[in-house]
């Protein structure tokens, strides 16, 4: 059963432009997870690497960009626009702690990847308590 696509109830329905003033939109974003690392994987299709900025912290990902509107000849007229274009935010949180120092990152072709090493698990430190 490796067919099996995501319901998405809301697909047809039409897109929320005017949402807070202006289009809205975020990329797509998967996160995966091994013994050792998360994996998080988004797409960007279009975008630059430049336009991209990430910032993480031992239990989170913060992930910030830019998408350009293309510039279009003056005797265009569109019949149908979907494309998104605009600033985004995506913040993943994660359960375990990661080493934010060791994270790696790659952009090729629209999709950006990011490797998050699991810090170890801290060891409970306590003392016995004498009852007086």
């Amino acid at each position: 059963m490796t067919d099996l696509q995501p319901w998405e109830p809301f697909e047809d329905f039409p897109p929320m432009s005017g949402f807070f003033g202006r289009a809205f939109w975020q990329p797509s974003v998967d996160l995966a997870e091994r013994a050792e690392e998360f994996i998080i994987r988004a797409n960007l299709p279009g975008m630059k690497q430049k336009d991209i900025e990430l910032t993480v912290d031992e239990n989170s990902l913060t992930l910030r960009g830019e998408s350009r509107e293309e510039k279009t000849g003056e005797d265009e007229h569109f019949y149908r626009r979907e494309r998104r274009s605009g600033s985004f935010v995506r913040h993943i949180s994660l359960h375990n702690k990661i080493r934010p120092d060791e994270a790696k990152a790659t952009f090729r072709d629209g999709v950006l990847e990011v490797r998050l090493p699991k810090a170890e698990p801290a060891v409970p430190r306590g003392r016995k308590l004498e009852v007086q």
